[in-house]
């Protein structure tokens, strides 16, 4: 009866509904240049909102968004090269499924920032880029890391940014490496990249970092984990978690295993636990 009513009045007043029309219809596009360097402008500003609308672009599908973060990453390593300098310090965190990465970062993350601020005059800044799972059914993802950093993402100089994995493998996302690229560019000096919960052969973001930390549990498995090849051989340090309570005597025996046959591995950086 609505639809009967509504349709003889649009007729009688065309006017009426094509002003409605451009004023609340039609969406004016800004040229793909000037939304480049309107974005590369509050990057440098250190704006969190835009640096989370720049990565949403970079892991958008649409085509003219795909567009708009391929000008801006152009953009932004030309800049890099002339400075010919990296601007922060990446370090990726890597291990099993609840092994307390997010929970690592927690306590990390406001260590530094802490010794940051009593050491120099300027404080760091620190970004997390978190990477959860998704679904193989339904291909989506819970994106739950920030909520176990309660204290840390309160902070104003720390940026935590949760993503899908979206089926990618290797521990990260397809676009982790154009993220950190994003959160330098927004001044962030420090960046940590959590990896999914990840297995032995899944080293992708070693490729990315400057350090490379492997959490790993206490009573975790028997010597031989110790000598398989794999993401023990890359890593710069390895961290037993969880050393307190009843699994702190599992957690001690875990780091004398380790270190007795880190040196049987030979890995390729000399790793520390």
């Amino acid at each position: 009866m609505f639809g009967r009513l509504f349709l003889p009045y649009r007729s009688r007043r065309p006017k009426t509904f094509q002003i409605f029309k451009n004023l609340f219809c039609n969406k004016t596009t800004l040229p793909i240049e000037v939304k480049v360097q309107s974005f590369l402008q509050k990057l440098k500003q250190k704006d969190r909102r835009t640096l989370a609308k720049a990565i949403t672009l970079v892991e958008s599908s649409n085509p003219s968004d795909r567009e708009i973060s391929r000008r801006l990453l152009d953009q932004i390593l030309k800049q890099q090269k002339q400075n010919q300098t990296q601007s922060s310090f990446r370090v990726g965190l890597s291990g099993p499924p609840g092994v307390g990465k997010s929970t690592f970062i927690e306590t990390f993350g406001l260590h530094v920032l802490g010794s940051s601020t009593t050491e120099s005059t300027e404080s760091s800044r620190l970004a997390v880029l978190a990477v959860d799972p998704s679904s193989n059914r339904t291909g989506g993802s819970i994106l739950a890391d920030k909520t176990r950093m309660y204290h840390l993402s309160k902070d104003d100089r720390v940026y935590v940014r949760p993503s899908p994995s979206r089926g990618t493998l290797g521990g990260v996302t397809k676009t982790t490496n154009e993220a950190i690229l994003l959160c330098e560019e927004a001044g962030f000096d420090i960046i940590l990249i959590e990896t999914v919960g990840v297995g032995q052969s899944e080293i992708a973001v070693s490729d990315m970092v400057d350090m490379f930390v492997l959490l790993v549990p206490p009573a975790g498995g028997d010597e031989l984990q110790g000598i398989k090849k794999g993401i023990v051989e890359l890593v710069d340090m390895i961290i037993v978690t969880k050393d307190d309570g009843d699994l702190k005597p599992a957690a001690k025996k875990a780091q004398y295993e380790y270190l007795s046959l880190i040196h049987i591995s030979e890995p390729t950086r000399q790793a520390e636990i």
